[in-house]
């Protein structure tokens, strides 16, 4: 189903043309290796090592630096159960994960601007019963891109309606999208509206008002999935999301995983 290797490259990015100091870029690009560990024979789950190495971020033009950059780390490397009909991941490798976090802890701990992100973590990794760390796994950035994507987990609103709940594209506001698919030969496309039956165009409007704090009259969304496959597995994926309001405020985000053979 997977290849072996991935290039991801993530970008999002908020344009105010009222506030210019809300203005955001975030430029994300690792490599991404997949090492099968087990099936089951009913095929019902899968084991994965997950690995992501070369991990390059960007904010605002600016690079992310030693020591910060090793924040970025601490999920890197992970053992993954994949349940292969609701298409959700657990980790299982929890101890390794905090021994990497502790050892990244003590570099980045004289490093005041990460104290935020370092609490965070320790939160994830403390929590007991694990709840955040399914979260965390499943809104990781590649993960979410490569094996919890709208087309494998193929979710519905309701009976006949394909689509799914969009989450942190705009902080906490939870976005039900419909979606129209089409499939021909190895290509998949999926395009997505928001679902009026599910959150009525006033409402979404209230909500996005309440977020940037400027009234808005109007606004465009587009959420498009591509997938292509060869000889059965995932060649590439390409996910593009995008709001705009009143040609004052836009956000965007793209992410992209693409196969490497060689």
């Amino acid at each position: 189903m997977y290849l072996d290797r991935y290039n991801f490259n993530y970008r999002k990015e908020v344009k105010d043309k009222i506030i210019r100091k809300n203005n955001l870029l975030v430029e994300y690009n690792s490599e991404v290796y997949l090492k099968n560990l087990k099936e089951s024979v009913e095929k019902d789950y899968l084991l994965f090592h997950f690995l992501e190495e070369n991990i390059n971020v960007k904010i605002n033009k600016q690079e992310v630096n030693y020591p910060e950059i090793f924040l970025f780390e601490v999920f890197s490397s992970l053992i993954l159960y994949v349940d292969t009909e609701n298409y959700y991941c657990k980790a299982i490798n929890k101890e390794n994960i905090r021994y990497r976090f502790q050892l990244i802890e003590e570099v980045c701990k004289k490093s005041y601007g990460v104290k935020d992100e370092i609490k965070k973590i320790k939160k994830i990794l403390e929590d007991k019963d694990d709840t955040l760390l399914f979260y965390n796994t499943n809104e990781y950035r590649v993960i979410k891109c490569l094996i919890g994507n709208p087309y494998l987990k193929n979710e519905r609103l309701s009976f006949n309606r394909k689509g799914f709940y969009l989450e942190n594209f705009i902080d906490n506001i939870e976005i039900p999208i419909l979606l129209n698919e089409k499939i021909e030969n190895n290509k998949v496309e999926m395009i997505g509206e928001i679902d009026t039956l599910l959150l009525e165009e006033v409402t979404f409007i209230k909500k996005l008002k309440e977020k940037i704090n400027v009234g808005v009259q109007d606004f465009k969304f587009l959420y498009k999935l591509n997938i292509e496959k060869e000889n059965e597995k995932i060649k590439k994926i390409n996910i593009e999301i995008k709001l705009k309001m009143d040609n004052f405020w836009e956000i965007s985000e793209i992410s992209c995983l693409e196969g490497k053979t060689d």
